[in-house]
């Protein structure tokens, strides 16, 4: 058994099965079909075939958020004064509290445009959020 004819032969194979789903009516999407680089598509080398030159992965963006991500500018919009979680929450019409807190408050305290009335309590019942100074800059710009 040849593997280049077999691999030429499932590569033909899967060609007309892919072509009899589809009826092309325009020439030239017809004829790029037919074309080498169409076939370039349907087959794809692994990676031990590929040169080391050629990376297989490119690099991914950090999966971190830039300080004026939309969430903490939205956050910073509603914020007058000191509020409550619960009453920044109603402020933007969010009803998860998870999503709140992790797109929304977590980030804004990180990046201390807001902060904690009672820092050394963080459970407090009568705990508030204050817009800081580092806030209103950025509450200025939007």
């Amino acid at each position: 058994m040849d593997a280049l004819y077999t691999h030429s032969q499932v590569i033909n194979d899967y060609k007309n099965y892919l072509q009899s789903f589809i009826n092309v009516n325009d020439s030239r999407i017809s004829d790029f079909i037919q074309e080498e680089e169409f076939k370039t598509i349907l087959y794809r080398p692994t990676t031990d075939q590929l040169p080391p030159k050629y990376p297989t992965t490119t690099h991914q963006v950090p999966n971190n958020y830039p300080p004026s991500s939309v969430e903490v500018r939205n956050l910073l919009k509603v914020m007058v004064g000191e509020m409550s979680r619960q009453e920044i929450q109603d402020e933007l019409g969010l009803k998860d509290r998870r999503n709140f807190r992790e797109n929304y408050l977590d980030p804004a305290l990180e990046i201390a445009v807001i902060e904690l009335k009672y820092p050394d309590s963080p459970n407090h019942p009568r705990q508030k959020y204050l817009v800081t100074e580092k806030g209103d800059e950025m509450k200025k710009q939007l």
